[in-house]
């Protein structure tokens, strides 16, 4: 099991022990008197008592207000012409419950393109291009060779007859420049298509995204993000949210290949949500609005951030 501790959740932790040491003694006193003064510690708990209140609130409110989410989207998924009665997130993806989860890159890219493979309306939700077949290959992982050596292996290729999309898929690799070698070799040895690139990663790491590739990086109001480069030009930047929300467009009209695919894309819209997103599922969410004990209120002190994107990216699905 990794115990690496992604730089991002210290940068969430920093102004929150920043706000509470410059506002309470406790976190101030010298180690010597926390560990030996006991005279001191039932001022020390009454000062941590506003302080508990305070900042449990933050994530138990978001939490109700997601719970009042899901229990409409549930009602909602009942009287829509998907295949399913409740929502993705109604039950929680652990290891020793539900599907086999991916655990490596290479798989959510493969079972990205099998759902591509068979869905001309996922290519149009996803990509904004308008396709009534499915693609006459998808191809992943194919050798493009350099001229100086070596050969690159653009993750995903989805070919139509006079057009193409190439698809760079990233969950925690951030070496974001291989892309545009990527798009340049996949345009080379496939001149007879229009190319569109995309390179798809999780929105927390925008930010790194920005900071490896510099100024390159500009958005447009009808684009959204892009990487600019002068050969091949624009990489479109595409989030796992995006592709998550494209999902469950299509379940909620019904608009999907048939039983087998609605089945695959529901469970793979769940696992991105949960697993790549880190959204709480339904019952995780339903003890931290109503929490029986400290853990349940810790849990989501802890998670404050990440159920603020959960609730906004749920009132952008209620709204679409």
């Amino acid at each position: 099991m990794s115990t690496e501790v992604d730089p991002g959740d210290w940068e969430e932790l920093d102004p929150w022990w920043q706000a509470y040491t410059e506002t309470r003694s406790i976190a101030r006193s010298p180690a010597s008197e926390r560990t030996l003064d006991k005279a001191g510690f039932a001022d020390w708990w009454n000062e941590l008592d506003p302080w508990w209140s305070i900042y449990t609130e933050i994530g138990h409110e978001t939490a109700i207000d997601i719970a009042d989410l899901l229990e409409q989207f549930n009602e909602a998924w009942r009287q829509s012409a998907a295949h399913f009665d409740t929502d993705p997130m109604s039950s929680a993806l652990t290891r020793n419950s539900g599907p086999l989860l991916p655990s490596k890159e290479e798989d959510w890219s493969m079972w990205l393109a099998n759902l591509l493979r068979h869905a001309p309306a996922l290519v149009t939700e996803l990509f904004d291009i308008s396709v009534d077949e499915p693609p006459e290959q998808v191809i992943r992982e194919t050798r493009l060779s350099k001229d100086e050596g070596g050969f690159r292996r653009p993750d995903i290729l989805v070919r139509y007859p006079e057009r193409g999309i190439s698809i760079e898929v990233k969950i925690g690799d951030t070496n974001y420049g291989k892309t545009e070698e990527t798009a340049r070799l996949t345009e080379r040895k496939y001149p007879k298509q229009a190319w569109t690139h995309a390179l798809l990663l999780p929105e927390r790491y925008t930010g790194r995204l920005r900071a490896n590739l510099e100024s390159s990086v500009s958005e447009h109001p009808e684009d959204g993000l892009q990487v600019e480069w002068d050969d091949p030009g624009p990489v479109s930047v595409v989030f796992w949210s995006d592709v998550a929300a494209a999902i469950r467009n299509l379940l909620w009209r019904g608009d999907t290949v048939d039983d087998h695919w609605a089945a695959n894309a529901y469970l793979f819209c769940a696992a991105v949500e949960q697993r790549i997103m880190n959204f709480a599922p339904e019952p995780m969410i339903e003890r931290m609005a109503d929490p029986v004990g400290v853990v349940d209120e810790t849990q989501a002190l802890m998670l404050a951030g990440e159920l603020e994107e959960q609730l906004t990216y749920l009132r952008a699905r209620a709204n679409a």
